[in-house]
């Protein structure tokens, strides 16, 4: 969903009608979820331990944004977003640590103005150490609650996410880890699509196992490479939505956020990805970083897709 322009961002900052539109997407996030993140961000209150802030922004392209089967349906873009996170950690025990937390993001398009998002999310997990020095066994657990309003509104969603972890780092060189994830993405039926199906097309569930693998080549530059498998519900949008489409999907809606006459379909689908990416440590406090995840998926009634997304970052910690 997604290089972008820095000219485009700039004209697009100072286009007072995105401005305020992007305000109040972002106004309605925050009320919608506000109470939810100050009931995860309670826990942190509830014994002593480190804050951690800390900021990320981004530049990505998506070579099919509308996860389209035909090649005349994709629409490729480019987003810029950033994101501030607030985080605490409270030793219990020895070997358990609990993090609670969260955060606000927003994320602009060059072109697929509908899309433009605002977030703000909390998250409670509790990590296990299974052992002693850099090199134990780690495993954690986590909930987490995120509220997303989009400027096309009829996007806007609940999600919902819980997650198990396990990783090792082996070595000085060498760190190890994978997340299995279940997701639920509640969003209220949209208009009217075609008679005897759902329309509440953008309401998702899945499953997804993620590996990862990184390794330093020097204390400051490190690759790595992840594998993404996932089942569940996907979203595809066409202008031509035909038989195939018609029989096989759980639900349509209009989807204007790609023009007029755009459908968007819900259908079962897994899919299979690849991420390459390379971090560089300027300081000890931030890290930039190039990546390039590719996905293929295949849906129900060979609905299938492919989507291609390089995106640069920068990350740092207070």
């Amino acid at each position: 969903m997604r290089p972008r322009s820095r000219r485009t961002i700039g004209a697009t900052l100072h286009n007072l009608e995105m401005r305020c539109s992007s305000l109040r997407t972002f106004c309605k996030a925050t009320r919608a979820s506000l109470p939810a993140l100050l009931i995860l961000c309670a826990a942190a209150h509830t014994a002593r331990g480190d804050w951690t802030v800390a900021t990320a922004a981004a530049l990505s392209h998506d070579d099919n944004v509308s996860n389209a089967a035909s090649h005349a349906d994709m629409v490729s873009d480019s987003s810029a977003s950033a994101t501030v996170s607030l985080l605490q950690l409270i030793p219990v025990g020895e070997s358990y640590s609990l993090a609670a937390g969260g955060g606000l993001s927003g994320q602009i398009y060059d072109h697929l103005t509908g899309l433009r998002n605002a977030s703000i999310d909390g998250l409670l997990t509790l990590r296990k150490k299974w052992g002693y020095g850099a090199f134990a066994t780690w495993t954690r657990a986590g909930i987490s609650l995120r509220r997303s309003n989009y400027q096309d509104s009829y996007r806007d969603a609940t999600i919902y996410t819980a997650s198990l972890e396990l990783g090792r780092r082996l070595d000085e060189r060498w760190n190890l880890w994978a997340k299995y994830a279940f997701e639920h993405r509640a969003a209220a039926p949209g208009a009217a699509g075609y008679p005897g199906i759902s329309n509440d097309a953008f309401s998702q569930r899945g499953r997804s196992f993620t590996g990862n693998a990184q390794y330093s080549l020097s204390e400051r530059f490190s690759i790595s490479l992840g594998s993404l498998l996932r089942h569940g519900d996907v979203v595809s949008t066409t202008h031509a939505p035909g038989y195939s489409i018609y029989v096989n999907s759980k639900a349509i809606a209009p989807d204007p956020a790609f023009g007029a006459g755009a459908y968007a379909y819900r259908l079962n689908g897994t899919s299979f990805g690849v991420t390459l990416g390379a971090e560089y440590s300027l300081t000890v406090h931030s890290v930039i970083a190039f990546g390039f995840q590719r996905l293929q998926t295949h849906a129900r009634g060979g609905n299938d897709y492919t989507d291609s997304m390089p995106e640069l970052t920068y990350n740092y910690r207070f």
